[in-house]
Formats: structure tokens, C-alpha cells, sequence
């Protein structure tokens, strides 16, 4: 996310360092600034804000979770190539979270192959014991009902001669009544086999593993989503440039959305960003050309305005705009982004 981050940052101390160089203005004493006097803007005749260097474009890094800084990598100043890590954020909760998830996808692949090979074994010989020999076990329980029945029968005709007690007619009828059962379900499980039956055992083996496998592929791309989200516990540059860190201390706490470091893209060239005072508003335009001392060089670099910011920043009873430079002088090495000097702009 590209912005102008740091303006926010800089903007209290800007205005609060800019009020007291305004507060000068007009007196006859010296300022002072990196061992360099600067006189004041009515014997110069200049107008004179505080101002910082940037890179030409600039990126605020800002994490996605709340988290404790587990490594800092790089430290403000630093040169990183895009795809350098900055920082790292704790993610022990996560990795919790991808191992468990990991010891389940395992066992589910156990059972899944259990499940195919038993399909395997389904496929081969899908009806149970119950049902095997079906056309045999219903002649042998046709038979039995048959010799049952006789036995009864004939059990009747003796006991209307007395023959036969009454317990041996009972005991010759239930034999009958319990063949005839067992014809009944032998009849009931060949017309199941008849319908078809093997193969509803072998559509149950199938669906088995298909909501297996359903469920594991489910389980596997959340574990690629909990993987793809460890990435949002690292602050990685998208380019090359310099960086500025903020969150550069371990095991410090970090709320979601804090900005993190700001990467600056300094092959373009700079911008200084400096706040004016409104009165003095109207001498300043795009185009408009000054100078700006930076103090960690101890030099002045040529500037030119290409852009003033309408918003008001108030301190005191002073209201300051921002406004935006382009340097055009070569900048050296040992200045820093965001490093803080004194724009100076000639009146007439």
C-alpha cells in the first residue's frame, strides 16, 4: 500500500520544531542548525519551514494480526532487496493449529486406504456370510419344511388314535412353524440377491471412500490456507530500497494494523516533505525553487515545490500546510530517510 506515510508520524514534531524556528523569525539572533547559523528570514529575506527526505515513492508495511515481534532482521537505514524479510511476528498459536491439522490429514490417509482396500474386498465378494449359497440354504430350508410339515401331519393322525401324547404333537408343530420361518427369510434373502443386493453393498463400499476422500481433500486446503496465512507474520520488502522500522523491538506487542516499517524506493531520487505557516501560503506554488540543509550531511541540496497539501495542521495558535519537494541536487550515502533539516525559500 503505497502512501505518503510519515507525514502523520513527523507531523508533531515537524510543527512543534517549526514553531520555534518561527518564533525566531523576525529577531536579530542566530540560529543554529548541525554547527551551520542560519540568519533569520528578515535579514535573508527568506521563508523557512522544518522538513524531512524521502524516497520518490514509499510503502508503509503494516501487519495483519496482533502479534509479539519474535525477530527483527533489519534495522532502520538498511539497504534490503525486494523479498528480504524485515521482521517476524510470533505464530506459535498457528503452528499449532497446521500441526493438528497435519496429525488428522495423516490418519484420515490411513483410513482412507483401509477403506479402499476393503471396497477391494467388496468389489471381489461384496455379500456377507449370511447371503452366500443362497440358492442352496433355500432348498435345504424348503426341504426341511417340507419333512416338518409331513412329521406334524402325521403326529396329527396318531394323536387322534392316542397314540401320541399331546407334548410330541406340540413339539412336531413348532418344528414346523420354526422351518417355516426360516424358508420365509431364506426366500426374502434370495430375492434380495435376486435384486441386486451385491451391488448396494459395493455402492456403500464406494461411498464410503468418496466421503473420505471429500473430507480430505477439505482438510488439506485448509491446511494450505493456515500455511498461506504464515505469511502475514512476516514483514517482507516488495522492493528494493531503504527502510525505516518501527516495530523493531522483540518480543514487543504489535495490535493488528500496526505499521511495521516504511521501504523507500530511493533510484528515482528524493522529496523532502516540510511544514510552512499558512500566512505564508500564498508565496508558495508548484515550480516555486529553494534549499534544503540536511542535518546528517551538513550540506544544502537544491529543491523545487510539486505539490502543496490543502490540510491544515494547527499547534498553538500557528496553522502549518505541508508541502512537497522535489530535490534536485545529487543527495550522498549518509543521508537517511526521513532524515529532519530546514527549507529555506528566497522572497522576491
Amino acid at each position: 500500500m503505497k502512501n505518503l506515510a510519515g507525514i502523520t508520524a513527523g507531523c508533531a514534531a515537524g510543527i512543534a520544531l517549526t514553531t520555534a524556528v518561527f518564533q525566531a523569525v523576525g529577531s536579530p539572533v542566530q540560529l543554529i542548525w548541525g554547527g551551520v547559523p542560519f540568519r533569520t528570514a528578515r535579514e535573508k529575506k527568506v521563508l523557512r519551514g522544518w522538513g524531512y527526505i524521502r524516497g520518490r515513492s514509499a510503502t508503509t508495511l503494516r501487519n495483519k494480526y496482533g502479534a509479539y515481534v519474535s525477530k527483527v532482521h533489519f534495522y532502520s537505514g538498511r539497504r534490503v532487496k525486494k523479498g528480504d524479510c524485515i521482521l517476524e511476528y510470533d505464530d506459535f498459536d498457528l503452528r499449532k493449529k497446521i500441526v493438528s491439522l497435519e496429525n488428522d490429514i495423516e490418519n484420515l490417509r490411513r483410513e482412507l486406504a483401509a477403506r479402499e482396500i476393503r471396497l477391494q474386498l467388496t468389489t471381489l465378494d461384496p455379500l456377507p456370510s449370511d447371503y452366500r449359497n443362497i440358492n442352496w440354504k433355500t432348498r435345504r430350508a424348503k426341504e426341511l419344511l417340507n419333512r416338518t410339515e409331513n412329521e406334524w401331519r402325521t403326529y396329527e393322525r396318531l394323536h387322534k388314535g392316542k397314540i401320541v401324547s399331546e407334548l410330541d404333537l406340540r413339539s412336531k408343530k413348532q418344528a414346523y412353524q420354526d422351518a417355516l420361518a426360516a424358508y420365509q427369510i431364506a426366500v426374502s434373502d434370495h430375492e434380495r440377491v435376486k435384486n441386486g443386493l451385491s451391488k448396494l453393498y459395493v455402492r456403500s463400499a464406494e461411498q464410503d471412500v468418496a466421503l473420505l476422500k471429500t473430507k480430505l481433500a477439505g482438510l488439506e486446503k485448509e491446511l494450505a490456507l493456515l500455511n498461506e496465512e504464515k505469511k502475514y507474520y512476516r514483514i517482507v520488502t516488495p522492493y528494493d530500497g531503504i527502510i525505516k522500522t518501527y516495530s523493531d523491538t522483540v518480543h514487543a506487542w504489535n495490535n493488528a494494523g500496526t505499521a511495521a516499517a516504511c521501504i523507500h524506493k530511493i533510484e528515482r531520487g528524493w522529496y523532502v516533505y516540510a511544514y510552512f505557516e499558512e500566512k505564508d501560503m500564498i508565496r508558495l506554488a508548484d515550480g516555486v525553487k529553494g534549499r534544503f540543509f540536511s542535518a546528517d550531511s551538513g550540506h544544502w541540496y537544491d529543491i523545487k515545490i510539486f505539490e502543496v497539501d490543502k490540510g491544515r495542521s494547527a499547534a498553538g495558535d500557528r496553522v502549518y500546510h505541508l508541502v512537497k519537494f522535489t530535490v534536485l541536487s545529487p543527495v550522498e550515502k549518509c543521508v537517511r530517510v526521513e532524515g529532519s533539516g530546514v527549507v529555506e525559500i528566497p522572497l522576491g
